[in-house]
């Protein structure tokens, strides 16, 4: 039996990692002649990975996900194993690794790391489709087990619980474990005399280190030997977004409370050896979580399988492993508890003897071979029973092209992008406008996520410097046109590159990962609230709408979600008043970027549960792409000349076909996908996308395979042979669209096959 292990996996730090590592080596040592490969959730796809890792998916990009499962299809892969985690997963809530789980053709089992009593909308959506695609799913604890059904996450006879596993080494220290072991001799040579309590792990705010130090002072009244050792380097998505604010301040909280002397950090990500010598070392192990939410934890699991004697607070995993006595509960942060609770136990060696026996009785259960042994078995049965039946496969994917940055790279200099090209030469005289530098700045943050170039992060950066100083807060305005020579040749006035730029920094601020622009992102968007409330324009507010689509609770101030509204109920109203049967449509003209209005109806009802703006939308939508013949051979977009009201059907020449049109059709019907789970849309959302790519009346490509740049348009006579800033971000924003839906595979492929 070939199995397959989503994860996070070394040399990544983190715990998910650490523990499939292990129950990797546990299903091997079970069974040697079963291959057990890796699938790699990375962030930096540039480390090298082991050996068992025969695919990488990058986090944060979606098309990795389906190419990873044609990949173990390719594999001859019998069974496919989740660990899941919904911050080890891209998009909201993590739900990309749906894209992963609707395109295998094995059995699936997932192994819930996170179980919520109460979920976000989007964490109870993403998991229950995850989970629907599952052959069974297993948790840790029976308590975990009652949550999911309880929440109708999965039906009762689709549930297995297994325990999490603890290393071998924890149970028994030779002292050979204790000579190879790395921990900070220092550390160690201080222990002598000391009654040692400890707590280890990645280390992040949930972790509740605070509370444990201010327990200590009258602990340390009573037990002055008492050392508390705090193991283990700050989580590194912690690192990216606080920097080590949390470490510092527990540093500071030990110096204002003089103990120096009784606190000990070891700054570092431990190995299975050092940790067994640093529990065994270890009289009373701390776990101080402030969230009742945590369902598992593989720090009590590796204390208690080392026979440590806990104090913790009262999660739902410490309730379920320390209730038989191999330790104590405390409320949440109640410090004078936590003391109260520790001198007891120091005070009273008896109980602490007898919570020690506990422990060890309950760890020698939890040792890897057993549980690895438990968890094949569960393997086998998935395999056995086969995939889940009743599920369509998703769409299949669309071959696009590599993305090629070479005439981006032309056209942007350290200003921004130069408006227009002869040919794909840069026409310096053209200058720049903020409506191409906002769409810069959406295609620059899609690029970065995908290609994780630095030159990406420098372009966004770069653009959103430009839109800051378009701004001119004293008239309530903006810029749009600037010459070669920096001048601005227009006043600040409000339009479409006003609404463009909102949709930027929406887009920007509402980002998964966060990005360190999101601050000053926020506050221009803020600052513009007056401006942006004013607008009569559809398009205007449409762009404006997306942008404020994108925020999430965090970011979503009242003024900006007033906004939203009051915009969104503006486009609702145009169509309502508009339309009519033989014209769905929010003015009497079909003119230019005409998708953007449905597609900011069907955003704002999502993001802000208004079913009625969001049929509107789809209504809006469905009509719209009819006309441009989404369902033909040939995707026929409005030209440059416009439709009227007057004159419903096509004449013979509406003017040029422009790149603008097909990337907003392409990005409307990929939101209406996502909003309404419809695969209908995705596809519709590929066959527009293939304008580019010769689906029009020509069978024309209209993107140049040759510079990576896109045609101006496609008129009477064919192509327009220019190449400017406009038609190369519409079809990158079309791809990257793709992209991020799941509906497209980019090369070069992400993955990397290594033979058994």
């Amino acid at each position: 039996m070939r199995v397959a292990i989503v994860t996070t996996y070394p040399p990544r730090p983190c715990g998910i990692g650490m523990f499939s590592h292990d129950l990797r080596d546990a299903l091997r040592e079970v069974d040697p002649s079963s291959p057990v490969e890796i699938v790699s959730i990375v962030r930096d796809p540039r480390q090298v990975a082991a050996s068992e890792v025969v695919a990488a998916i990058r986090q944060d990009v979606r098309s990795d996900y389906a190419a990873a499962a044609a990949e173990l299809t390719s594999r001859g892969t019998d069974i496919v194993l989740i660990e899941h985690e919904f911050g080890i997963f891209g998009g909201d809530a993590g739900a990309y690794v749906v894209s992963l789980a609707e395109e295998l053709e094995q059995p699936l089992v997932v192994t819930l790391h996170t179980v919520l009593s109460a979920p976000t909308v989007p964490q109870a959506e993403a998991l229950r489709a995850l989970c629907h695609r599952a052959t069974l799913v297993t948790v840790f604890t029976e308590t975990a087990r009652r949550m999911i059904l309880d929440a109708r996450i999965v039906t009762p006879e689709r549930v297995r619980v297994l325990p999490h596993g603890a290393p071998k080494v924890l149970l028994d220290v030779t002292a050979d474990v204790a000579t190879d072991s790395r921990v900070s001799r220092v550390a160690l040579e201080r222990l002598e005399g000391r009654t040692v309590l400890s707590t280890f792990g990645l280390i992040s705010a949930g972790k509740g280190i605070e509370l444990a130090i201010s327990s200590l002072p009258a602990v340390v009244t009573a037990h002055p030997e008492v050392l508390y050792l705090i193991a283990g380097q700050t989580h590194p998505e912690v690192v990216k977004v606080e920097g080590e604010s949390y470490r510092l301040g527990l540093e500071r909280l030990v110096r204002e409370l003089d103990l120096s002397e009784h606190v000990h950090f070891l700054d570092r990500f431990f190995t299975e050896a050092e940790l067994a010598v640093l529990l065994s070392s270890t009289d009373l192990y701390l776990t101080p979580y402030r969230s009742r939410e945590q369902i598992v934890s593989g720090a009590l699991t590796f204390a208690v399988a080392a026979g440590c004697p806990v104090v913790s607070t009262p999660y739902y995993y410490a309730e379920d492993l320390l209730g038989s006595g191999a330790g104590v509960l405390v409320p949440f942060d109640d410090s004078a508890a936590m003391s109260a609770a520790v001198l007891d136990l120091l005070d009273h060696p008896d109980k602490l003897e007898q919570a020690r026996i506990e422990a060890r009785r309950v760890g020698s259960a939890l040792a890897w071979p057993r549980v690895g042994a438990a968890t094949l078995q569960v393997l086998a049965e998935a395999a056995e029973l086969g995939p889940v039946a009743g599920f369509e496969k998703a769409l299949p994917a669309l071959r696009a092209p590599a993305i090629r940055p070479d005439h981006l790279l032309r056209l942007v200099d350290d200003v921004g992008i130069i408006q227009h090209a002869n040919g794909i030469v840069p026409n310096r005289s053209t200058g720049y406008c903020v409506d191409d530098v906002a769409r810069l700045a959406v295609a620059a943050l899609g690029l970065d996520r995908q290609l994780n170039d630095p030159r990406y992060a420098r372009m966004l950066s770069s653009a959103l410097a430009f839109m800051q100083y378009a701004w001119d807060s004293s008239r309530s305005g903006m810029h749009n046109f600037m010459s070669y020579d920096r001048r601005w040749v227009d006043d600040a006035t409000h339009g479409d590159h006003l609404g463009r730029t909102a949709w930027a920094l929406g887009e920007v601020v509402g980002a998964i990962p966060a990005r360190p622009e999101a601050g000053p992102s926020l506050r221009m968007l803020e600052a513009m609230v007056p401006a942006l409330g004013a607008s009569t324009s559809p398009r205007q507010a449409a762009f404006t709408v997306i942008g404020l689509a994108r925020l999430d609770a965090r970011s979503m101030s009242q003024p900006l979600e007033d906004l939203l509204r009051l915009l969104a109920g503006r486009l609702y109203a145009w169509y309502a008043a508009c339309r009519s049967e033989e014209w769905r449509w929010f003015e009497g003209v079909l003119s230019y970027d005409n998708a953007r209005l449905p597609q900011a109806l069907i955003a704002a009802g999502y993001r802000l549960d208004e079913p009625e703006w969001r049929r509107a939308g789809i209504e809006a939508l469905d009509w719209y792409a009819i006309q441009c013949g989404i369902e033909t051979s040939s995707v026929r977009l409005i030209g440059n000349q416009w439709r009227l009201r007057l004159h419903p059907v096509p004449v013979t020449d509406e003017g040029d076909e422009q790149p603008l049109e097909a990337a907003s059709l392409v990005e409307a019907l990929v939101e209406a996908m996502v909003s309404t789970g419809d695969h209908r849309y995705g596809l519709q959302a590929v066959h527009a996308f293939e304008w580019f790519l010769g689906r029009n009346r020509f069978g024309l490509a209209v993107y140049d395979f040759g510079s990576g740049g896109c045609h101006d348009g496609l008129g009477p006579a064919g192509l327009n042979e220019n190449e400017g800033a406009e038609s190369t971000l519409a079809f990158l924003q079309a791809l990257l669209a793709l992209n991020g839906a799941g509906l497209q595979f980019s090369a070069p492929s992400p993955v990397t096959v290594v033979l058994p």
